[in-house]
């Protein structure tokens, strides 16, 4: 006879997966609240009857687990039953009195080697000779090995100083690694721009921090394609580092080791059921105003499948809250009637009412709307289908927002950062009269305090959805107007540039003499994304009354 399990667990991220995923390989059968829980059922009695048909519960031991009121009742629930429990180790804490007796498995080191001590435990159960580790720090060797490889990504960082962004993101990252609180996403686009940013600094500084050890010197007849050639070997050496680096963060070790934000975001892949008459089912969607646009195109999928719209939430048989900073609760009864959460953005403050029940996740785009409609009449398919664990804190958007995202934030980063260099750490300016030097540092100072700040407000507006330039049109036209002080202070380095050419000076390139190329290359890679993803904008930006 099979044994069946049910996993209390909470703050699930890869663990939860690969522990699933073993499991499922070794024909157990599996009971997990928020994958097992029908919508539309009363969810007290479904708990009850999962909790009396499982022979054993693996309790995940974390401090968020036993932190949590909800976990706590349904092992102290389990206790009463007096089936088998098995500890998984995942972090040593202070253990319950009521825990301390049984079986227990350490995940904190080698993990396959803890898999196969648990198989070995359910086959046969043995009597703890050790007590439950409640103090200690244990870690796999790949763990240790990447907050090693993380420290020296941080030090080479240090040759894109000037970008300020790159080094502030991965210098703390070892720490962070060892807490396992970084920001995936958001370490993953420093990592990415750190061997171009490098290789911009050898260009412009002529080398960069052990540039001269790793790079590879290729002589030409050419000066300027030395140059050139010279500081592409340094981004791609030393940059490589980084490109490692984030291939260690994406293995399997080290996504059971991060908490939910320091692992890349898991969708389910694209589902076609291919129902073309499904049951009609009444529906009402929740919504905010502002998310009138993502919520108008579902109800139109859905009543193209025949599905009647309800008067109200509580003549729905299934209810479709689209969650957003705006709206993050529901008038309707998850017990009693079908409820289904539709993620547009994160929120934080999201209801424990809609965080029991698993998410369709409108985060990286729209999609999936016929499948939603196909499987309505069906929410234990639809959900296995569609549904993903109730994790709010991955910083996840649609494509083309990430990608005028990275664009704005790469550009202030250069344009502010070169004003600096311009400034500060080069002669170039020195060739000037006082007045005529008064005059260009000011008007250069003016516009990085003009670029940063429009940046910033940019940036907030897009990812927040609120603020002046929470439109489409107000978007691009601040990217027009950073393209314009870009232009501005190309056309006042050539000036200077040639004054001192004049002057019988010879000067070196500087960050700003770039500004040109690469805005004209970030504008190519955002008409490239927005001939695919055009519609993300539309759903994305709020509707305004």
């Amino acid at each position: 006879m099979k044994t069946k399990f049910l996993l209390v667990i909470h703050g699930a991220n890869w663990v939860l997966l690969t522990i699933l995923s073993a499991i499922w390989k070794k024909k157990y059968d599996v009971w997990l609240d928020y994958r097992v829980l029908i919508p539309g059922s009363p969810w007290a009695e479904q708990i009850d009857k999962g909790l009396k048909e499982a022979d054993t519960v693996l309790l995940v031991v974390s401090k968020a687990s036993l932190a949590s009121e909800f976990v706590a009742l349904e092992w102290r629930h389990f206790l009463e039953t007096k089936k088998r429990v098995i500890l998984l180790i995942f972090e040593a804490v202070d253990i319950p009195a009521e825990l301390e007796k049984y079986e227990w498995v350490d995940f904190r080191g080698n993990y396959q080697a803890g898999l196969n001590e648990l198989f070995s435990q359910l086959a046969h159960p043995i009597q703890e000779e050790h007590p439950v580790p409640e103090s200690g720090f244990k870690a796999p060797a790949v763990v240790w090995g990447t907050i090693v490889f993380s420290a020296i990504v941080a030090f080479l960082s240090l040759n894109t100083l000037w970008t300020i962004f790159i080094p502030f993101l991965l210098i703390p990252l070892p720490y962070q690694i060892f807490k396992r609180s970084f920001d995936f996403m958001r370490v993953q686009a420093a990592l990415l721009a750190m061997p171009f940013a490098i290789t911009l600094s050898y260009l412009v500084l002529g080398n960069t921090l052990y540039g001269q050890l790793l790079s590879l010197h290729i002589e030409t007849s050419d000066p300027v394609l030395t140059s050139w050639l010279t500081a592409l070997s340094s981004g791609l050496i030393l940059g490589v580092w980084g490109w490692i680096l984030l291939a260690l963060l994406r293995s399997p070790a080290m996504l059971r080791w991060g908490r939910p934000e320091a692992t890349p975001p898991k969708f389910k892949n694209p589902y076609k059921p291919n129902i073309n008459t499904p049951e009609p089912t009444p529906f009402f969607i929740e919504h905010a105003f502002e998310d009138r646009v993502v919520a108008e195109e579902l109800k139109s999928v859905l009543k193209k499948y025949g599905h009647p719209e309800a008067e109200n939430v509580h003549d729905a048989k299934a209810v479709l809250v689209v969650v957003s900073r705006f709206n993050a609760e529901t008038s309707a009864v998850p017990a009693k009637q079908v409820v289904f959460p539709v993620m547009v953005q994160e929120n934080a403050k999201i209801s424990s009412t809609l965080s029991k029940v698993q998410w369709i996740d409108f985060r990286p785009g729209v999609r999936g709307l016929d499948a939603i409609a196909q499987l309505l009449p069906n929410p234990r398919e639809l959900l296995k289908a569609l549904g993903m664990r109730p994790v709010s804190s991955l910083s996840v958007y649609p494509p083309m927002v990430t990608t005028l995202y990275y664009f704005i934030l790469v550009l202030s980063v250069i344009f502010v950062g070169a004003i600096l260099d311009y400034v500060f750490f080069t002669d170039i300016l020195s060739i000037l009269d006082p007045e005529s030097y008064n005059l260009i540092v000011g008007g250069l100072v003016a516009g990085a305090l003009l670029f940063g700040s429009l940046s910033f407000f940019m940036i907030r507006s897009l990812l927040t959805r609120t603020g002046l330039f929470s439109r489409s049109l107000l978007i691009f036209g601040g990217i027009i107007a950073q393209g314009s002080l870009m232009a501005g202070l190309t056309a006042v380095d050539k000036a200077v540039y040639h004054a001192a050419l004049d002057a019988g000076i010879d000067v070196p390139p500087t960050f700003i003499a770039f500004g040109d190329l690469i805005f004209i290359g970030g504008v190519v890679m955002l008409i490239i994304v927005f001939t695919k993803n055009r519609l993300d904008l539309k759903r994305w930006f709020p509707s305004k009354n």
